[in-house]
């Protein structure tokens, strides 16, 4: 069994649960808090990795650190983002397979920033994932936010993550080329540590009065994002990020699946059209040349 198959696959599923605990800790606490208080639960995970023989295998560390800690600047701050939207009453059914349109971005930014052009099978994904957010748009944003969801205040965050995410992808395989996952994952790390230090000191309105459960929660969802950011490098250095990136953003199809039971969230025909149309567009929009290498 290939490598990357094995930390896509775990990446996969830690992604799922982390999706699930977000929308779960979103409904008690702001997303700056849940940033701040799941941090704590990264750094046992990036100390841990201190002490892997491969932190010290490298061949350019400083574009290694600053790519990572890029990565890790706007995951966090896209994390703040969607933790909000999901704060804002965002159905987890819709803000997860949004965010698995996050290949968008790369995909319209690599002509302007490498030179590459659009082949058909990405302009494909780019008619799939217009007509997702046509579809998920067309219907009414829930009541409490009389409108339609275009307009309304999680749909506005989650589109701001979404392009946060979209990012990740440019810097994140491109750190596998320098540094070595683990050394990643620390870097990765440092800035989610800086982030929180800088929304504790600048959050004048934040309560950390934080109920139990969400606290704890908060905390197993920062370890679950270090583990899932340690296998999604080591999936990265194994793999053609072709492959890697598409099977790794299935996990909003386990996050659907387990919203409507758990969250008592409803699917209907234009709804579920729209969630199949942005998890298919997710998958296309990742597709490259299987010659093009990792």
């Amino acid at each position: 069994m290939p490598k990357w198959f094995v930390y896509a696959t775990i990446s996969m599923l830690i992604w799922a649960a982390w999706s699930l605990l977000s929308t779960l800790v979103s409904r008690d606490i702001p997303g700056a808090m849940i940033q701040i208080v799941s941090t704590a639960g990264l750094v046992p995970v990036a100390v841990a990795l201190l002490f892997s023989r491969n932190l010290r295998k490298f061949n350019h560390l400083r574009k290694g650190l600053v790519l990572a800690s890029s990565t890790g600047l706007m995951a966090g701050m896209g994390n703040v983002l969607l933790y909000d939207a999901l704060g804002h009453n965002g159905p987890a059914s819709l803000v997860f397979p949004i965010i698995s349109l996050a290949p968008l971005v790369p995909v319209i930014a690599a002509p302007f920033l490498f030179k590459e052009r659009i082949r058909g099978i990405q302009v494909l994904g780019i008619a799939v994932a217009l007509i997702a957010i046509v579809l998920l748009n067309a219907t009414p944003s829930w009541q409490h936010e009389g409108g339609f969801a275009i307009g309304s205040t999680w749909m506005m965050y989650t589109l701001a993550s979404l392009v946060l995410f979209g990012l990740t992808f440019l810097t994140q395989k491109g750190a596998t080329y320098f540094i070595s996952e683990e050394l990643s994952t620390v870097a990765f790390t440092c800035s989610f540590v800086i982030l929180a230090l800088f929304l504790s000191c600048t959050g004048t309105t934040l309560n950390w009065n934080i109920p139990g459960r969400a606290g704890w929660l908060s905390v197993l969802i920062g370890i679950l994002m270090g583990a899932g950011v340690l296998t999604m490098f080591g999936a990265y250095r194994n793999g053609k990020a072709s492959i890697v990136t598409p099977y790794s953003q299935l996990y909003p199809v386990i996050t659907v699946l387990a919203a409507v039971p758990l969250f008592h969230e409803s699917i209907d025909l234009l709804r579920g059209t729209g969630i199949v149309a942005a998890l298919a567009a997710g998958a296309v929009l990742s597709m490259d040349k299987t010659a093009a290498g990792t």
